[in-house]
């Protein structure tokens, strides 16, 4: 029991330490990056074994691949949203049949697809140009928008949450995503009841529906050509993205202005040392063991599995209103729990959707904050709207944990 007192302890420190981090300002990646040195000197960790660790980590395909990945998917968005793209995508789906409706439904994800800080900026205007009448509070604008630009996030394959879930647990993206589709169907099912239904659908000429198609299409097409590459050609997804990126820019030619401004947000060193941080705090806590505490700790005082990986995932999503902040620490705190010995489905599946409602509850998160400013909203209000549909989710969420489901990817 004394043993078990002490494991814990050092994990409340470690915990503690991020959180006054976080509170101060600093970013994931960094106080990431500065966690590794101290868990491994609470743990006890040589100093030439760590230092050997992170020039393994540094040279490893691991790194470099998540890298170039993160850098690529970064750059496509960029030119994607420079180059009018998202304009183009706004206006065929005003056309599509239903009209306002199927266009504040489809717009949102569709925007989605193109991951990027901040990405419910981009469909806010859409939305808001859709959604002119007055009846539809400011409120109400900011939840749909919020609601839906967020569906595809749980099983989109280049999102950070599924590119950082495979890196750590060592699952496959495309069987993480698979794993997570349906809660995207279910959150999309609780937004056609509860907010779709609120807008009225406009009749339109079902032979209108080719063009509309063909302008979607045409908006997208590089984040589609990636996953393609991927999912059926076989290729790399850093290649992929990589061969996305190339024919983006034959086809567009972007002027120069635009290709170095998207190259710069690509090579941010806040993304490398994001990506850096996340794996080098995985790596220090395995080194040092502490991947099986909080596990060894829910057995010696009796608490369940699923009330562990919720309270982690959790309140980290709502600390840091980030993905890559409950996915890069609670999976790594968790290891013992989701990925060793061996790969537990089922408790990754309740880690994504208990981080995912902390992320999307959580007043740092970029997407609600600056959507709220942009809508003039108040955030009281858009909670008191969004808070029953995400108790319903986290509730059909947990249900499909019960069932055999995750066993198919055992």
């Amino acid at each position: 029991m004394q043993i078990g007192r002490v494991e814990a302890l050092k994990l409340v420190a470690i915990l503690a330490a991020i959180i006054v981090a976080l509170r101060r300002g600093v970013s994931v990646g960094t106080t990431l990056l500065a966690m590794g040195p101290l868990t491994a000197l609470l743990y006890q960790v040589p100093f030439r074994d760590l230092l050997h660790g992170y020039g393994h980590l540094l040279l490893s395909d691991r790194f470099l691949s998540l890298t170039a990945l993160v850098v690529f998917v970064t750059v496509i968005g960029h030119l994607l949203q420079n180059l009018g793209y998202l304009d183009r995508l706004a206006a065929s789906c005003r056309r599509l049949p239903g009209g306002s409706r199927t266009a504040v439904v489809t717009l949102p994800p569709l925007v989605g697809l193109m991951p990027m800080p901040g990405g419910s900026l981009l469909s806010a205007p859409l939305v808001n140009s859709v959604l002119a009448d007055p009846r539809y509070t400011p409120h109400f604008k900011c939840a749909i928008n919020y609601w839906f630009r967020h569906v595809v996030e749980f099983a989109w394959p280049v999102y950070a949450g599924l590119i950082l879930t495979e890196a750590i647990t060592g699952l496959p993206i495309s069987r993480v995503a698979l794993l997570q589709l349906p809660l995207t169907i279910i959150m999309l099912s609780i937004g056609l009841i509860v907010f779709a239904r609120k807008v009225p659908s406009e009749s339109r000429d079902s032979t209108e529906i080719r063009g509309p198609l063909l302008g979607i299409a045409g908006s997208i097409w590089p984040v589609v050509a990636a996953i393609l590459l991927y999912g059926v050609v076989g290729l790399e997804l850093s290649l992929a993205t990589l061969a996305a990126l190339a024919l983006l820019v034959g086809v567009a030619r972007p002027p120069r202005r635009i290709l170095g401004k998207a190259f710069r947000a690509g090579l941010s060193l806040k993304l490398v040392i994001l990506v850096l941080g996340v794996l080098s705090f995985q790596m220090a806590l395995e080194m040092s063991g502490a991947v099986q505490s909080i596990p060894k700790a829910a057995e010696i005082y009796g608490l369940p599995d699923e009330l562990i990986i919720f309270l982690v995932c959790f309140s980290i999503g709502l600390l840091t209103g980030m993905v890559s902040a409950y996915v890069g620490l609670g999976y790594t705190l968790l290891a013992g729990m989701l990925y060793q010995p061996v790969i537990q489905p089922g408790h990754i599946l309740l880690a994504a959707l208990s981080g995912y409602l902390g992320m999307m509850f959580s007043p740092a998160h970029l997407c609600l904050v600056l959507t709220n400013e942009y809508f003039g909203s108040s955030l009281g209000r858009v909670y008191r709207i969004l808070a029953l549909p995400f108790i319903v989710l986290g509730v059909l969420g947990f249900l499909l944990y019960l069932t055999p489901y995750s066993d198919l990817f055992l």
